[in-house]
């Protein structure tokens, strides 16, 4: 499944996610990570020393998905401005007429 904007495809299915319990707003393009992570605290009793690789798989990859999205957005308004920018040289109204001046 690819998701629309991202580079990173999403590995873990709908089933596997609902079938592991992954909350609804962590279902992103890293639930394939989140799903051993979880089952490695729950078999940890969640100490905060143990599962140290895959914690640091899963937040690396979240990283990632969040610098994408800056990249993305920083993209959008560099367009909006090169945009605002040739509406203000082109369509504005002189305030003097080209006329006054002959």
């Amino acid at each position: 499944m690819e998701v629309e904007g991202s580079s990173k495809k999403m590995i873990a299915t709908q089933e596997e996610m609902v079938e592991n319990r992954v909350p609804i707003p962590y279902r992103d393009q890293c639930a394939h990570l989140l799903i051993p992570l979880n089952k490695c605290r729950q078999a940890e009793f969640y100490l905060p020393w143990k599962c140290e690789i895959e914690r640091h798989s899963y937040e690396k990859c979240e990283y990632e998905l969040v610098m994408e999205r800056m990249l993305q957005m920083q993209k959008i308004r560099e367009e909006e401005a090169k945009l605002k920018q040739a509406g203000k040289q082109g369509g504005s109204i002189p305030l003097i007429p080209k006329t006054a001046n002959a």
